[in-house]
């Protein structure tokens, strides 16, 4: 976990999610901070957690006030702004008791990870029985080549450790958790081949 959190911190270092926020790569950022804003919207009243939240970017404004949760101190330091409760530590050992949140937020979180997997058993053991997870997730194929274009080195996200596919959420979601709802963004017509990100929303059994 050491390695993983220095890696981390290194990217923080390089890379701002503000620039995330603007031009291109904005607009397609825009569809699933909405998607995830829409989400939450069904659900005022419900003690949420943002894993990975880096330096708040995803909702920075939005009146929503989740415990914000990141493994690299430099972004949360960025994050203090939301004047949300942050908290540094990792998303695979949350450092949470069992069965104390309504909702897990996992928006562009999978991918960082080496062991995705014990992401997803946390989230299912801090979740109350029925509690929800809104994953998101890149297609790493296009993002590396809209890397590409917009010349940037090295062309996949340097801190992406897993490749991340809608069936291998199937799979880690087995026993755990049910489908409530999922679809490919920003082009909700188009499959996730074709497409920028995989929305889902999982429950807890």
């Amino acid at each position: 976990m050491n390695r993983e959190r220095k890696l981390h911190e290194e990217v923080a270092q390089r890379e701002s999610h503000e620039s995330q926020i603007s031009g291109i790569v904005g607009w397609f950022y825009r569809s699933y901070i909405s998607a995830t804003c829409s989400f939450l919207d069904r659900h005022p009243r419900e003690r949420v957690l943002e894993v990975g939240c880096g330096e708040g970017v995803l909702l920075r404004d939005s009146g929503f006030s989740p415990i914000q949760l990141d493994i690299s101190m430099k972004r949360l330091e960025k994050a203090k702004a939301t004047g949300n409760p942050l908290v540094c530590a990792d998303g695979m050992a949350l450092p949470f008791a069992a069965a104390v949140f309504d909702i897990v937020l996992l928006i562009a979180v999978l991918e960082h990870v080496s062991l995705p997997e014990r992401i997803i058993a946390e989230a299912w053991r801090i979740l109350k029985p029925g509690g929800q997870i809104a994953i998101l997730i890149p297609n790493d194929v296009w993002m590396s080549l809209g890397r590409l274009i917009l010349l940037k080195w090295p062309p996949r996200y340097p801190d992406h450790l897993s490749w991340i596919t809608p069936r291998r959420i199937r799979q880690m979601a087995e026993g755990r958790f049910g489908f409530e709802e999922s679809f490919s963004l920003p082009f909700k017509r188009l499959p996730f081949i074709l497409n920028m990100y995989y929305w889902a929303i999982l429950r807890k059994r």
